[in-house]
């Protein structure tokens, strides 16, 4: 095993004491999913003349972004860095 499998391992048995969810939550919304559809949402507002910003815009797509990053990039994110570690874990042991 090399060094830095072995980094991982140590690194990632820290990173999922928090939990598959909250991980997914940190990684998919707060770190992906907002920043975004933030970046997205001020490109419109910016280039485009008929853009409206609303509360309402706002809330919709802040629910829409953190759906999608939680379910598709955290959770995604997340069983990407088990399979690893449960590879090399196996490894490890034999």
């Amino acid at each position: 095993m090399t060094e830095i499998d072995e980094r991982f391992i140590t690194w990632w048995e820290e990173k999922r004491k928090v939990g598959k969810w909250k991980y997914a939550f940190k990684h998919g919304v707060v770190m992906f999913a907002l920043p975004v559809y933030t970046g997205v949402e001020m490109f419109r507002y910016f280039t485009r003349t008929d853009y409206e910003l609303s509360l309402s815009r706002i809330a919709v797509g802040v629910l829409i972004w953190s759906i999608l990053g939680l379910l598709s990039f955290g959770l995604i994110q997340w069983q990407t860095q088990e399979k690893r570690y449960q590879k090399l874990k196996s490894q490890h042991q034999e």
